[in-house]
């Protein structure tokens, strides 16, 4: 009978042990499926920002939104009926609360908008200061993404122009936007 309690004490260490060594290979899958759930995601949420930004760009580019770009831009670069401009306002606000949301990564908005982000920032930053008087939230995705943009432009290329914009180089690039259909 010591036999036999010995034994069954035996082959209950064993069967916990075993229990144990279980419990921690589907732990240690656990965990890997999690890590390969992560990266699936991470890529789904690049592919969705990298889709995001084609739709923009392309959006940007049509003929229709580069008539509105060159009136904006002639508005701006001569100071006269610059409401014109906030349709561009409000399409770099709208693409300023995608990357807010997280569902357009700022790289991605940096690499394809930089210089019209910061073009029309700085050409209408007086017309864009006054609205923000009257409603103060108006624009603030636009202005912080400009500052997210910046950020990164300044980390790639701190001696870059577009960072200094001085007032003739604002000029020649508003210039050529007003040009966009000539």
């Amino acid at each position: 009978m010591l036999c036999a309690t010995w034994i069954i004490a035996f082959a209950g260490v064993l069967a916990a042990l075993a229990a144990i060594a279980s419990a921690l290979y589907v732990r240690k899958g656990i965990a890997e499926q999690t890590r390969n759930f992560e990266k699936q995601t991470t890529a789904y949420q690049l592919s969705l920002s990298v889709e995001m930004a084609l739709r923009l760009d392309q959006q940007f580019n049509q003929i229709e939104f580069r008539k509105i770009r060159s009136l904006a831009a002639k508005a701006l670069l001569y100071h006269a009926n610059e409401g014109i401009a906030e349709d561009i306002f409000d399409f770099f606000d709208s693409i300023g609360l995608f990357v807010k949301l997280g569902a357009f990564r700022d790289e991605i908005a940096h690499s394809y908008f930089f210089h019209w982000i910061n073009l029309y920032w700085h050409a209408g930053k007086q017309h864009i200061g006054m609205k923000q008087k009257e409603t103060s939230e108006v624009w603030k995705d636009f202005e912080t993404l400009y500052r997210k943009v910046c950020a990164i432009e300044k980390r790639k290329n701190p001696e870059s122009d577009d960072l200094k914009m001085p007032t003739e180089r604002l000029r020649e690039q508003l210039q050529d936007e007003a040009d966009l259909l000539e």
